[in-house]
């Protein structure tokens, strides 16, 4: 077993507030295909908060736990059934899938059959309280990434010793394994976007920038950014977009008007990251014939999408539910591309390292290290996107990140 910090988070005891707190735990021992991993770096997600937010049983979810699912660290042990992970590599940490199922074997882990039983609750037995022992639920999204060390399954693991020039570079990465891959794979993999499309991009956080930026990169003859917040649309427009609306905008009045204003044909793509149900309706309106509308955001309970079932088979739309961005976090094996016709097409962190590179997907604009204060009134970083905060200033980056400040908290345990 192995003392560490982490991001304990315990039952909420207000309606949708996580809990959480920085105590120290133990990890260990681990399983045959299990990992050890020394975190240098994690994001912080949506997803973090809402599964941390909900009464216990809901979605499965248990108390104690951490969480986080966009890792990055080096490997400090493996299982006895790990033969292609060796200690000291440097690895982004992503999902988990079962790697057997019909849709992993497909290609698809995305769509595992256990992607929910799998990430959502986590495992119990490989981490526990410091002080009592008291058994802590881990492996969130195989990961846990909310912890300076964590038990990780070995398929969330993404090997990137041949793609980082050095460890520094994990801080800089950390966030490819969910909200900047699930943009991408939404616009490469299902929308597969082609110079020829209008894409419609609805909120503007990471999901959305790597939407934008996967666009850009696709050759989109338009895009246009929705966000109600005008620091974010302002950098959407830095990076790449042609047309912004500002639903804050006293002019703004529904969003159908306001893109048949920009585009009166129409747009062929539409990638939703808000679900906010008034907003998706809207924008189902403004598609064009044999459109995709990608569905990401999680809606309210119970709600349902009113769909005009005549209108929407004439113009032959499609609308898609949109998990991880269908992608393949780690480098695709020949049989990968063989099965999926184009492997490169859904090797996500690999290829937006690439494309880092290449200067096309330029998270480094998006990065800026400040000095965090106590104090938020005093906080001087207003205009930072993607800033690096220790981890004892978690509360912090979850702050910033709900008032619209920050895109993309990541924490720093090294």
């Amino acid at each position: 077993m192995v003392a560490t910090r982490a991001i304990v988070s315990r039952e909420p005891t207000q309606p949708l507030r996580p809990n959480w707190a920085l105590e120290t735990v133990h990890v260990g021992p681990l399983g045959d295909e299990d990992v050890l991993v020394e975190m240098h770096a994690a994001g912080i997600c949506h997803t973090d908060l809402l599964l941390g937010s909900l009464p216990r049983g809901a979605l499965g979810i248990a108390y104690p736990k951490v969480a986080g699912h966009e890792g990055a660290g080096v490997i400090q042990a493996v299982g006895s059934q790990v033969r292609d992970i060796q200690v000291g590599d440097p690895v982004l940490l992503s999902f988990y899938s079962c790697s057997a199922c019909h849709e992993c074997q497909s290609s698809h882990p995305a769509y595992c059959d256990e992607f929910a039983t799998g990430n959502y609750p986590g495992n119990i037995g490989s981490m526990k309280a410091s002080d009592n022992a008291e058994p802590i639920w881990s492996q969130f999204f195989g990961q846990s990434s909310f912890s300076a060390h964590s038990v990780v399954r070995k398929s969330c693991v993404v090997n990137v010793k041949e793609q980082i020039k050095d460890i520094g570079e994990l801080k800089l990465f950390a966030s490819l394994g969910c909200g900047f891959q699930t943009g991408m794979g939404a616009v490469q993999n299902l929308a597969r976007a082609v110079p020829d499309d209008v894409a419609l991009i609805m909120g503007m956080g990471a999901v959305g920038m790597g939407a934008l930026l996967t666009a850009k990169i696709a050759g989109c003859k338009s895009i246009i950014a929705v966000d109600r917040i005008k620091s974010r649309l302002d950098l959407a427009t830095r990076l790449g977009a042609s047309h912004v609306i500002d639903t804050s905008d006293p002019a703004y009045v529904k969003l159908d008007d306001a893109v048949r204003q920009i585009i009166p044909t129409g747009t062929s793509v539409v990638i939703d990251t808000t679900a906010i149900p008034a907003i998706v309706e809207q924008a189902i309106e403004t598609t064009r014939a044999r459109s995709r509308i990608l569905l990401i955001g999680v809606f309210p309970p119970g709600y349902q999408l009113p769909v005009g079932v005549s209108q929407h088979m004439q113009k032959g739309r499609s609308i898609i539910g949109c998990i991880e961005g269908d992608c393949v976090p780690q480098e695709v094996s020949p049989i990968i591309s063989q099965s999926r016709g184009n492997g490169s097409q859904h090797q996500a962190i690999p290829q937006m390292i690439q494309w880092y590179r290449d200067g096309k997907f330029p998270i480094d604009l998006l990065l800026q290290y400040f000095e965090v204060r106590a104090d938020l009134s005093h906080h001087q970083s207003r205009n930072i996107y993607l800033p690096f905060l220790k981890a004892a200033e978690y509360e912090m980056a979850i702050a910033e990140m709900k008032n619209g400040n920050v895109i993309k908290p990541v924490l720093l345990w090294k």
